[in-house]
Formats: structure tokens, sequence, C-alpha cells
């Protein structure tokens, strides 16, 4: 049996990881916001595509 529940780190996820661990070790001074600004966007964006997607199947 083929068991195929693997998990792959995404790009932003890892641009993400990256700006953090860069913060913590004061590597850059940005503000925590713009560190998380790569899920932010991920998350703002599939809430768009999800609000559109809904709004396409309500005519169906």
């Amino acid at each position: 049996m083929n068991n195929n529940n693997t998990s792959h780190i995404g790009f932003l996820e890892l641009l993400t990881l990256i700006f953090v661990v860069a913060k913590l070790l004061s590597f850059i001074t940005w503000s925590w916001w713009l560190v998380f600004l790569p899920i932010i966007l991920k998350v703002v964006l599939s809430l768009i595509v999800g609000v559109i997607n809904g709004i396409a199947n309500v005519d169906e």
C-alpha cells in the first residue's frame, strides 16, 4: 500500500522562515509585518480566490 501523506514546504513558507531566522539573528532590521508579508499575501490571495470561486459557483 502506497502512503502519499507527504508534506512539502512551499516557496512562500520557506521565504518567511528565512526572513524570521534572519530577523531573530539580527541580519535584517525590518518590522515584523514585513517579515511575515509573504504569508500575509498568500492568505489574502487565497481569500480573494475563494470568494471569487464562491461567487462563480452561486450561479450554477
